[in-house]
């Protein structure tokens, strides 16, 4: 799959961080693990969950 990021904002976006990575390893991590970071992270903020989602609201504490 591949990243919805370009490479230029995804260098950036380590430059921001301050990370100490070499070119290799940015095009590395941009080509095989950014995009498994950007699903991810679609799949946690997406509003398509209901409240059965929530661990919070699938048991009930003992006492209550």
């Amino acid at each position: 799959m591949p990243s919805k990021t370009s490479r230029a904002d995804f260098e950036a976006l380590v430059r921001r961080a301050e990370l100490p990575l070499t070119p290799a390893q940015i095009a590395d991590i941009h080509e095989n693990a950014w995009p498994h970071i950007e699903a991810m992270t679609a799949r946690v903020r997406g509003t398509d969950r209901d409240r059965g989602a929530e661990p919070s609201h699938v048991f009930t504490p003992e006492g209550a």
